[in-house]
């Protein structure tokens, strides 16, 4: 028993000490967790990173990049548009700017309805769209400034000398690209992967777009393009001011006119570009400080995951500490288990115990009951053949006097019917043979006078019938002589 209760002890304390050295884990990695997590919101995208992801689009000209930059803090509404350019594939641009209009979207997330290539890009790869709305919320300055750096990388592996269709100039060591037609805005397609030259991150490779349909260019060039869009639509109303390092914006409306881009910078009513939360649509942002700053009530992505992190945690958490109240409540049962055995099979063996000495105690007395007991069986044996010998004789002088009774009866019945049927034989009771043989006769009389009355029946009918042809010839043959009479009396 004491060594039972001493391996008891040891398994509550060995359960216990795990189950606090899980606890004691668990929260330290929640506190890595959270600490790392803070980390995560203070470090904004590396420049490689946000090289990587802008590689696609930096040669883009101005007037489309600013609207590309603006509408993908907007998610949703591109998708929306996207799904409202596919439905109306047909129907002309100017229409389909009036059905954009009503939907209350911002104006540059309308304005790229035109270019149905980009919408679409930004609309299926979603990942790579919230990075660079998200990017250029978090450090609008650090990512006008990669942009100047691709287009720096790409002047100096002489690409940008091959782009026919856009006018690139370098203002303040800033390089710009506009459109050389100034109302027709084409839309580039290039290798990212060859037109920076050597790609200076290794381990950050640039994104990488299948090409555009329907896209033409030289044999060995490193654009390819389309035909132009057409603005005539809302679309000249934000720039980039370079030396800044902002986006500037004026008030869209009536902004289907070119405008060169000093003059939206310098005009009077231009300000710099300012986020609309409302226009975001319940999209959560990337970390608590572009969350604060716009005021959203959304948990920012960041907050949702270290969240999640913490749920998952907590779970493992209780799960193991489930597992250890379990095993500790098992190894209690086993020992009352234990203990409950032992009790039933030491009850056990004191029965076997008892039950031998009662046997042995038994078999030490004097054997004088059986002796008795065999001298009373065989008494009462004699009795009950006795009376077993008397009952037969009764029964045999019972059966011999009912015999004569049924003899004198049927004696009797014999006698009563000769009376009745003198002609008939007389039966011996004491002969079947007899009584069989005059049946048979009985039986032979019988069919012999129904043949006979059968003959007679015959014979009557076929008297029958004779009379009846006699009459009928008779009856013929008076007719005939009717008739003969006639005939003489006619002639006469």
């Amino acid at each position: 028993m004491k060594s039972l209760i001493l391996r008891i002890n040891r398994s509550i304390l060995t359960a216990i000490i795990s189950s606090l050295v899980v606890l004691i884990t668990s929260t330290a990695s929640l506190a890595n967790a959270a600490s790392t997590q803070d980390i995560e919101e203070l470090t904004p995208f590396s420049e490689a990173e946000l090289e990587q992801m802008l590689a696609p689009i930096a040669l883009y000209p101005d007037s489309l990049l600013t609207h590309i930059l603006i509408a993908a803090t907007y998610p949703i509404e591109l998708i929306q548009a996207n799904r409202l350019q596919s439905k109306n594939t047909l129907l002309p641009t100017a229409q389909l700017m009036e059905k954009a209009e009503k939907m209350n979207w911002d104006p540059s997330v309308t304005a790229l309805l035109a270019f149905p290539n980009v919408l679409e890009k930004l609309s299926s790869d979603l990942s790579w769209t919230q990075d660079l709305g998200d990017a250029f919320l978090q450090d609008e300055v650090k990512l006008l400034a990669s942009i100047q750096s691709l287009r720096a990388q790409a002047d100096e592996a002489d690409s940008l000398s091959e782009m026919e269709n856009m006018a690139v100039t370098r203002v303040n060591n800033q390089i710009v690209i506009e459109p050389v037609q100034k109302e027709i805005v084409y839309v580039p397609y290039y290798d990212p992967r060859t037109v920076y030259g050597n790609w200076r991150w290794y381990n950050y490779p640039p994104v990488y777009w299948a090409p555009y349909p329907y896209y033409v260019g030289r044999p060995r060039g490193q654009f390819y393009w389309n035909s132009g869009v057409q603005i005539s639509f809302n679309f000249f109303f934000s720039a980039f001011h370079w030396s800044n390092h902002r986006v500037v914006v004026i008030d869209h409306h009536r902004s289907h006119h070119y405008r060169h881009r000093g003059r939206i910078v310098t005009s009077h009513g231009s300000q710099k570009w300012n986020h609309k939360p409302q226009h975001r649509r319940g999209v959560a942002y990337r970390n608590n400080h572009v969350k604060q700053r716009y005021n959203s009530h959304r948990p920012s992505v960041a907050h949702s995951k270290q969240l999640r992190h913490s749920e998952r945690q907590l779970q493992r958490n209780s799960l193991a500490h489930n597992n250890v109240k379990h095993s500790v409540k098992n190894t209690k049962h086993y020992a009352n288990q234990d203990k409950s055995l032992k009790h039933y099979n030491k009850q056990v063996k004191q029965h076997r115990e008892q039950k031998f000495t009662n046997k042995l105690h038994k078999q030490t007395k004097p054997n004088l009951k059986p002796e008795r007991t065999s001298v009373k069986r065989t008494d009462s044996y004699r009795d009950t053949r006795h009376q077993q010998q008397n009952e037969k004789r009764i029964h045999q002088q019972r059966d011999i006097k009912s015999h004569q009774q049924r003899d004198v009866k049927s004696h009797q019945q014999v006698k009563s019917h000769q009376q009745v049927k003198s002609h008939q034989p007389q039966r011996n009771v004491h002969q079947p043979k007899s009584q069989q043989a005059q049946r048979r006769m009985h039986k032979q009389q019988r069919e012999s006078t129904q043949q006979v009355r059968s003959q007679q029946v015959r014979q009557v009918r076929q008297s029958a019938q004779r009379s009846q042809q006699g009459s009928q010839q008779r009856a013929q043959q008076q007719s005939v002589q009717h008739k003969s009479q006639g005939h003489s009396k006619s002639r006469d």
